[in-house]
């Protein structure tokens, strides 16, 4: 396991940032680190990057205690949210730089921008590039020193659209390219389903799931069928005498169905016959399709009943 945290401590005077967080990484992986800001995230990455030491717990980065540890350093890149980098210094200049302290040859300078598509940009000050381009410049700087870990904290915050898109097909390509292992720390959920394998689900100081996406949507019962109607209990009662129904919920907005996926259309016509049967109005039946969205919230809401 490339990074393995074991019930992991970390206060700011009284403010408990982290609170008993266990949390692995497996190498070779992309893994989304997810939650609504003030979870954690940003802790738990700073003390896996030996920036901060922990009230409490065990925490390793490859098989090392990465506090004060400039060895693990030497194998990670990191991608912040909000990258510095000198404003007047031209952009290959500033990697050509950064080569001789690694000591590696210049020439991967010019490699690394020509990766991430800043090839035309070569003589452009650093505060001449867009802030797509910027996040772009980061990955080539995060990247120069061929890291076996990248770690990136919010890297799609404050792009458009479009350059979100660009930079996740990025780190995609250089997952499968260059084999790194990535872990992805965001709020915006919907661009890192394209791109993780897994996710760990943080919330107040805790991961309280982890696991492949397919896994815990299973697990989370993701993807059900929502039914509208004006007689939600009188209809309930139809549908859980259907022997093929895995789990059925009621609350204000309808009734949730867990079935199959093969079972979708038997529901649907199911549900029609049992409405007629009681009087019941159909406003409407949508299928469920698994998203990262409604796994977080149904996680969330297992979280907070845990805590009960």
């Amino acid at each position: 396991m490339l990074v393995s945290i074991e019930d992991l401590a970390k206060s700011y005077g009284r403010v408990i940032a982290v609170n008993g967080l266990s949390l692995e990484v497996e190498e070779g992986s992309i893994m989304g680190l997810i939650g609504p800001n003030g979870a954690g995230k940003t802790t738990t990455i700073k003390v896996l990057l030996g920036l901060l030491r922990p009230d409490r717990g065990r925490v390793e980065v490859f098989g090392e205690d990465p506090w004060d540890n400039p060895n693990i350093r030497s194998r990670i890149g990191v991608i912040y949210e909000k990258a510095y980098f000198p404003p007047h210094h031209k952009v290959l200049d500033y990697l050509e730089r950064t080569c001789r302290v690694f000591g590696f040859p210049e020439s991967r300078a010019g490699e690394m921008l020509e990766m991430v598509g800043l090839q035309e940009a070569y003589n452009r000050p650093i505060k001449g590039l867009s802030a797509g381009m910027l996040q772009k410049f980061a990955i080539a700087h995060a990247l120069i020193h061929k890291p076996e870990f990248v770690v990136a904290d919010e890297p799609t915050s404050n792009l458009d659209p479009q350059a979100r898109s660009d930079l996740l097909d990025l780190i995609l390509r250089l997952h499968r390219e260059e084999k790194t292992t990535f872990l992805i720390s965001s709020h915006i959920l919907p661009e890192l389903s394209r791109v993780c394998e897994q996710v760990a689900i943080i919330n107040k100081g805790r991961v309280w799931a982890q696991g492949r996406f397919t896994e815990l949507c299973e697990r989370f019962r993701v993807g059900a069928t929502r039914v509208s109607t004006d007689k939600p209990e009188a209809l309930t009662k139809g549908i859980e005498k259907l022997g093929y129904v895995r789990r059925l919920e009621v609350d204000a907005r309808g009734i949730s169905v867990d079935v199959a996926q093969e079972r979708s259309q038997q529901l649907y016509e199911d549900v029609l016959e049992l409405a007629r049967k009681v009087g019941a109005k159909i406003f409407g039946i949508e299928s469920g399709a698994a998203s990262l969205e409604e796994l977080f919230r149904l996680a969330v809401k297992a979280s907070r009943e845990g805590d009960a």
